[in-house]
């Protein structure tokens, strides 16, 4: 007897799982949305540092890094952020290394979040919150961030019942992708609110060196120890390339529920991997961040040209590598997007792929480039095509 197909189900998790945002850039290989060969993409993040001979170290050493030198690792950033935040830092019991800062927020989940439990995420933003949150069979709620209130979280819901019962409260400052970042005042109530509510705040601080004016970090502002933890990306943090490294810092509690969680997925680190980062620390900001630096400031300015062209109105801050712009709100974002890709050649990231609230709005990646800017300007430019005013 033949054996029959096996139908295995699914856990219900994955079908939970938000979209991810490239989900909702229209494509070229949508069946006739665009037939064009030379595509602009300004919808992709592209971190444009690569293995150049500005690094003096050299990929050749693969091998896992000692534990020796993740320790010398931990008591170098340490002195870093003590100098930079005016806090002492204690390598052993508050920090933690691994990897991406989506596998950090992963990993957080795994310690902190069993079936049911509530957790607090950005209503409008990147959905990896969400999406680890959700599998670790949590509840992940959304609290508003909305052009009405110039894109500042509103925290009604955590202050609400709802708040007794969470057990972690994200947020992303600044914010991918409106550019919010948050005073020191504001980190210090919200910190206060969840010393109070029994919640651990974790900050999202990927793009905290892209402004050569450092943002307000949770380890700035008093009790942000204690009832936070910080994530951020060597990569983004230091300028190195693009690599699956990143660090935790903050609350010794969730830093110890990171070590435990980290046996089920341990990151695997190269040697290679630590001694980018000592380098890149002891030279900070290296001369690759201060080009990245100067690259998205000078994109910036030919995307206030670029959204002229598309009679768009620039939103949000600028602290992050994207540009937040306002189209016609009568206008499907998804919609918007296809139009542009259909008659110019040019991809654009739709608001909608962050959340509902992003509904009316369109992402623009500063890191596609000053020439694929400059050329997307050009090509709107002399076109006979009609862009609607938004």
């Amino acid at each position: 007897m033949p054996i029959r197909k096996v139908v295995i189900d699914k856990a219900n998790r994955l079908y939970q799982l938000p979209p991810t945002v490239a989900e909702f850039v229209p494509s070229r290989r949508n069946k006739g949305l665009v037939q064009r060969n030379d595509l602009i993409d300004l919808a992709s993040f592209r971190w444009p540092i690569s293995f150049t001979p500005e690094f003096n170290t050299k990929p050749n050493n693969l091998a896992l890094a000692s534990n020796n030198r993740i320790e010398l690792l931990k008591e170098t950033l340490a002195d870093w952020l003590s100098r930079t935040h005016k806090v002492k830092i204690v390598p052993g019991k508050e920090l933690f290394i691994g990897g991406g800062i989506s596998n950090l927020a992963f990993l957080l989940s795994l310690a902190y979040i069993d079936a049911g439990d509530v957790a607090f995420v950005p209503g409008l933003g990147i959905p990896a919150y969400r999406s680890a949150v959700t599998a670790c069979n949590g509840v992940p709620i959304g609290y508003t961030v909305s052009v009405k209130n110039d894109w500042e979280p509103q925290f009604d819901r955590i202050t609400a019942g709802l708040g007794r019962v969470a057990r972690l409260l994200f947020i992303n400052s600044p914010h991918n992708p409106t550019g919010f970042e948050f005073t020191e005042k504001a980190i210090t109530s919200l910190a206060k609110q969840a010393g109070k509510l029994n919640v651990l705040l974790v900050n999202d601080a990927a793009y905290q060196s892209v402004s050569a004016r450092t943002p307000v970090s949770l380890l700035d502002v008093k009790g942000g120890r204690r009832v936070g933890i910080e994530l951020a990306s060597f990569s983004y943090q230091f300028g190195l390339p693009p690599l699956p490294f990143g660090y935790a810092v903050g609350n010794r509690e969730a830093i110890n529920g990171l070590k435990r969680s980290a046996r089920l997925l341990p990151s695997y680190l190269p040697s290679y991997f630590v001694d980018l980062a000592l380098e890149a620390i002891q030279h900070y900001p290296s001369p690759a961040l201060t080009s990245i630096r100067e690259q998205i400031h000078r994109a910036a300015a030919e995307a206030g040209d670029l959204l002229d062209h598309l009679k768009l109105k620039r939103s949000g801050q600028p602290t992050v590598p994207f540009v937040w712009a306002k189209i016609d709100r009568r206008t499907p974002s998804t919609d918007f997007a296809k139009t542009v890709l259909r008659r110019f050649g040019i991809q654009v990231t739709p608001g909608l792929g962050f959340g509902s609230n992003g509904e009316g709005f369109i992402r623009l990646s500063l890191l596609a480039g000053l020439e694929a800017l400059s050329k997307a300007t050009e090509r709107i430019k002399n076109s006979r095509t009609v862009i609607r005013k938004g």
